[in-house]
């Protein structure tokens, strides 16, 4: 056999690389196959059969595109019997066709779910009275702290409470003494000291008059009396009505008052001792609210979701957390009768939604069961990483069931929105 790199009549001379052309030449698939006996030029039915599969493949893989792809609104143009669109991920069957402008798959959750902890408060728990799944009523006591060093400080705040108090009622005795008063309350301690000054005033008064009397007297005995008789006499005189005068003076005082700075400094005292007295009022209140904060009342009716403390571990609001090992929560408490739907609806459908429109909802657990919802809201800002925006529907609940019994949180459900009527469109 001759060289196939040999020159001939119709095989021209390679060029230098021509090693590497006939290596390329010996694993052509004509080559490799073989051809007809006697080196025909027969064509090979391989190749054939492995583009027919390559065009079935392709044909395969643009069907189930097209089977993912999202469908655009049919609601007015869908032919009675058709089936609406659904997005990507959406595995319940249209239940009318051209009834329903969009439906999404999204998550049940409650409207309010709320961490039930100590209100300014902490110690060790003493009392647990909640189990998981439990719904009780608002009000209820789910639990209870050590009260001991909360119990000791408001007995401290009440005792300088009744000492502020003393000392209110001492300013206020003060000042009134002070304080000028001609008419009196009957009955009153400066009625009865203006009616001992004005007794007093008549004694002098006859005092004064004997004393006068005796003066007189010793003036007729001139010739008979004694220097030191007459001296007495003219004593008495000036003594007697010196007392007069002073009682006088004491009375008028009395009922006028004591002079304007010493008023003034008892105004200043008793409104010192009214502030003492409101600081330990307020003491006393803040410290009777912490011993109400050791029982941990349910704050709405609902439903206890998760369990996160245990009968002795120490509660801390300060340290809020969801271990179980102390610190931050005692449970989680949501109202299962108030759920909403979380949904993510893509930018080019959200222009058919409107908040109040009517939507059917079916949780993927029990797809037999439809419950009536309506929007509720559309958030105000779009996620334009994932092209989304987020709306709320809420699920309305059938008379009788109780809640928690079929939908619960955190559930997948379908949610199917339907066309508005006019007058809800009004």
């Amino acid at each position: 056999m001759s060289d196939p790199r040999t020159p001939t009549a119709d095989r021209p001379a390679e060029p230098a690389n021509g090693e590497l052309l006939h290596r390329v030449r010996q694993i052509r698939l004509d080559d490799q196959l073989g051809r007809k006996s006697g080196g025909g030029g027969g064509t090979s039915w391989l190749p054939w059969v492995l583009c027919a599969l390559l065009a079935l493949a392709w044909a395969g893989v643009a069907i189930r595109s097209y089977r993912n792809a999202p469908q655009q609104d049919t609601s007015a143009a869908a032919p009675t019997g058709g089936t609406a669109a659904t997005p990507s991920g959406s595995s319940t069957p249209a239940p009318e066709a051209g009834a329903i402008q969009v439906e999404v798959k999204g998550y049940l959750m409650p409207a309010r779910q709320i961490a039930v902890s100590p209100i300014d408060v902490g110690g060790r728990i003493v009392e647990l009275n909640f189990v998981e799944g439990g719904r009780y009523e608002q009000g209820f006591v789910l639990a209870k702290i050590d009260p001991s060093s909360y119990v000791a400080a408001r007995d401290e705040a009440s005792a300088l409470l009744a000492a502020a108090r003393q000392r209110q009622a001492v300013a206020v005795q003060r000042s009134a003494d002070l304080q000028g008063n001609a008419n009196p309350p009957p009955g009153s301690v400066r009625e009865l000291e203006i009616k001992q000054l004005e007794a007093q005033i008549r004694e002098a008064d006859a005092q004064q008059r004997k004393s006068q009397d005796e003066v007189t007297r010793l003036e007729q005995l001139a010739g008979a009396r004694s220097g030191r008789e007459w001296v007495q006499a003219q004593i008495d005189v000036s003594a007697a009505v010196a007392r007069r005068v002073k009682l006088e003076t004491d009375l008028t005082l009395l009922k006028k008052g004591a002079r304007p700075e010493k008023l003034k400094a008892a105004e200043a005292e008793l409104a010192a001792t009214e502030a003492d007295v409101m600081a330990a009022e307020a003491r006393l209140t803040q410290a009777q609210w912490r011993v109400d904060n050791c029982t941990i009342k349910a704050p709405i009716t609902g439903t206890v979701l998760s369990k996160k403390a245990e009968l002795g571990n120490l509660a801390n609001p300060m340290a809020f957390s969801a271990s179980t090992s102390g610190g931050g929560a005692v449970c989680d408490l949501a109202d299962l009768s108030d759920l909403e739907a979380d949904l993510e609806i893509p930018e080019r459908e959200i222009s058919k939604l409107k908040v109040g429109q009517p939507c059917r909802i079916r949780a993927d657990a029990y797809s037999d069961r439809v419950y009536e919802g309506r929007l509720d809201r559309i958030m105000p800002i779009a996620n334009r990483a994932k092209s989304i925006v987020n709306v709320r529907v809420k699920v309305k609940l059938p008379a009788g069931e109780i809640p928690g019994t079929y939908l619960k949180p955190e559930m997948g459900a379908v949610v199917s929105f339907l066309p508005m009527t006019e007058a809800e469109k009004k």
